[in-house]
């Protein structure tokens, strides 16, 4: 496999999705990871 574009930064914003996903589970609507997505990196500086 290639090197990953921007890889510190991809691993970051990967594991952000990852523990949203982790804290709120399945089944919510979009809006609701997109809001949580977007707290995540306000607090992270992305």
């Amino acid at each position: 496999m290639d090197d990953i574009y921007l890889k510190e930064e991809s691993y970051k914003i990967i594991g952000l999705c990852m523990e949203v996903h982790r804290i709120l589970g399945k089944g919510h609507s979009e809006v609701v990871y997109k809001d949580a997505l977007e707290y995540e990196f306000k607090i992270n500086s992305i």
